[in-house]
């Protein structure tokens, strides 16, 4: 029986080839109220890229050989976020589509049958089973499991929690070890020993943490040990990480094992496969060819002398050590608690000894494919845009297909930045400093654009280019503003901060635009194409940065982002404006801080400059000329010696002796 609130949880995506096969699942769908896509391949990875954690649902009769590359291209990137069910007419394909996808489905077939297997996919272990004699640890953590969407069981002493084991068949068991009736030892070990439960993950969290209390709950069956207090986010990562295993990647290989014999074995197997290989017998040698030589993975012997798998999962987290570095841990095969152990430690996988060269090829390969490929994908997105990604995903998923060259029109907001008065400071620094300084600021304002989920389109030199795409309920133009204060923000606390800028303060000039914008394609197809954004929603973003120098600010947003915004963020009108190269002028802000935050000088400058401002639009140039006077001493210091006020004064004073005989407001910008 499907329920709603499965059904609700489901997010399903149809690739769906057969007419009749489509038409009736996209009915069924309809009728039963699920949350479905039904898409054309060209667009699958758009969305699945958007959403990794949905189930894919693909079937094909013409291109199926396409249909099956595109899904296991796809779930090479994403692993086991993904879930994939391929549907087949021919049957004579389910022993492949087993080992490459999630599940396999005779087509054509109900939309129930899809639903029960999907349902199948997505909920693998997602019950968990909390077995503790405290009230209060059972209240700080059921309701928030419970609102993370896992269904939770509760027990409160040992025998009631093998009873419940054993009638629930959890996905995941939490268990305490002092408890009444029978303690966590002894309940572990009976939920080992039982037929349905045996392979049960377990996570055992106690207040008891010596060495010898862990070794006895590994030796009883515990994956993993967690001393109380616990804190909810952490056992979290621990629960996302028993249920969806992800891997890390690499390629040279360092062997710590103290059996020259086996190490030698080892290395020699691996080099035969193309692995750098270095052995060291002891965790000191490991620690001196690690700060000589950098390595990817430890292949690490429980019984290497003087070394334990603590010390070897200690070594990973180096700081002189690669950030991912990675390790398989050497276990004897009789012994299941020291296996437990490792992985509980940390270790990516493990390897019973005595090994054979199959098992030893099969670990170390699967774990430094995926490792690789993992960090190929993130090395990746670090050089492009989110969009860019998608698209270059399109790209190498569809490749069989032939596509056009991008080319559609979407509702963005545009961000442009740049630093005030670069070439001076180029001549005033050496190189290294100059991009030393660039990288420094840019770092910061990436992480600042992509915790408000920016997307960084380019850099140019000392410039940049963002975007958020302006569409459905996300509230963007927040995310937007908030971004500009928090630039502003860690700009001063850059300069602030680092010696030279302390002196030579680095000044932006940040430029923001919403409207309809073309994404596309640009470039030599056989060469190189870039992914950008191009039209008068760009332009007039890239005129607003460069008119902050007109005014000494450093920040002009548009009318259009700043109207929904005025509840949420204490701004002011700066101008309206005839951009360079354009006839219809444009209303333009400054953001000052958020509504809630601002001080009263803030609040007394926005109220004069706007009396200001309104005046000097009737053409009332006498009494604009007496607020702006009144609001200079309001005005914010942005190290330019003037500002807002001062150009408005002066600009009232030149009005004043040439008054002009027809009058609308508008300021021509005479520059790009």
């Amino acid at each position: 029986m499907i329920t709603q609130k499965l059904k609700d949880m489901l997010d399903l995506v149809f690739c769906i080839e057969n007419d009749d096969f489509r038409t009736y699942l996209e009915a069924a769908s309809i009728r039963m109220n699920l949350k479905a896509q039904f898409l054309s391949v060209e667009n699958i990875p758009r969305t699945i890229s958007d959403s990794p954690g949905a189930t894919l649902i693909l079937q094909s009769n013409k291109n199926e050989g396409i249909f099956f590359d595109i899904g296991k291209k796809l779930k090479g990137i994403f692993f086991k976020d993904l879930k994939i069910i391929f549907l087949s007419f021919d049957y004579l394909i389910k022993g492949d589509a087993i080992k490459s996808f999630s599940s396999f489905l005779q087509a054509p077939c109900k939309i129930e049958n899809i639903l029960i297997e999907a349902e199948r996919l997505n909920e693998s272990r997602k019950r968990i089973l909390l077995i503790d004699d405290s009230k209060l640890v059972h209240k700080n953590l059921v309701d928030p499991l419970k609102a993370k969407g896992f269904i939770v069981e509760q027990a409160y002493n040992g025998q009631e929690g093998v009873d419940l084991a054993i009638s629930t068949k959890p996905d995941l068991i939490i268990c305490d070890i002092e408890m009444p009736i029978m303690n966590g030892f002894e309940a572990c070990t009976t939920i080992r020993a039982n037929e349905k439960t045996k392979d049960t993950y377990i996570i055992m969290s106690s207040t008891l943490k010596s060495a010898e209390d862990q070794k006895k709950g590994f030796a009883a069956g515990v994956d993993e040990y967690m001393p109380k207090p616990v804190i909810f986010e952490d056992l979290l990562e621990r629960i996302k990480r028993s249920f969806t295993l992800q891997s890390a990647l690499r390629e040279k290989i360092l062997i710590l094992d103290s059996d020259t014999n086996q190490s030698e074995n080892i290395a020699s197997f691996l080099s035969k496969q193309g692995f750098p290989t270095r052995i060291a017998s002891d965790i000191n040698e490991a620690k001196r060819l690690l700060r000589k030589f950098s390595s990817d993975l430890i292949i690490a012997s429980s019984n290497a002398m003087g070394t334990s798998i603590i010390d070897v999962a200690d070594l990973c987290a180096a700081e002189f050590v690669n950030s991912d570095l990675a390790f398989i841990a050497l276990v004897n095969q009789e012994n299941e608690a020291d296996r437990r152990m490792a992985l509980n430690a940390g270790a990516k996988d493990t390897i019973a000894t005595p090994l054979t060269a199959e098992a030893l090829a099969a670990v170390v390969e699967r774990t430094l494919a995926e490792i690789r490929s993992t960090r190929d994908r993130n090395q990746f997105q670090r050089y492009v845009s989110k969009a860019s990604f998608q698209s270059a995903l399109e790209k190498s998923v569809l490749s069989e297909l032939s596509l056009p060259p991008r080319a559609e029109n979407r509702n963005a907001i545009v961000f442009f930045l740049d630093i005030a008065q670069f070439t001076g400071r180029c001549e005033r620094y050496p190189p290294e400093e100059i991009v030393s300084q660039i990288n420094n600021m840019f770092e910061k304002i990436t992480e600042i654009i992509t915790e408000n989920d920016g997307d960084i389109d380019k850099f140019m030199g000392d410039a940049c280019m963002s975007f958020w795409f302006d569409e459905g309920d996300s509230p963007n133009a927040e995310k937007c503003l908030n971004s500009v204060l928090e630039i502003q923000s860690a700009i001063t606390e850059l300069n602030t901060l680092d010696p030279i800028l302390k002196d030579d303060p680095l000044k932006i000039r940040m430029g923001l635009n919403s409207g309809n914008v073309i994404l596309c394609d640009l470039g030599a197809a056989k060469a190189r194409v870039d992914l950008t954004m191009i039209g008068d929603a760009v332009n007039i973003a890239a005129r607003l940065e460069t008119a902050c120098s007109q005014y000494f600010i450093d920040n002009l947003i548009s009318g259009s982002l700043a109207e929904s915004n005025k509840t949420l963020f204490k701004m002011r009108i700066i101008d309206r404006i005839r951009v360079y190269g354009k006839d219809k002028p444009v209303d333009v802000y400054e953001v000052l801080n958020y509504s809630g935050k601002s001080s009263e000088n803030e609040d007394k400058l926005v109220d004069l400059f706007e009396k200001g401002f309104a005046a000097y639009t009737n053409g009332d140039f006498v009494l604009a000329k007496d607020c702006f006077s009144k609001a200079v001493k309001f005005e914010i210091d942005r190290g330019y010696g003037l500002n807002p006020s001062m150009i408005y004064f002066e600009r009232c004073e030149m009005l004043i002796s040439n008054s002009p005989k027809r009058w609308d407001g508008v300021w021509n910008l005479e520059t790009k």
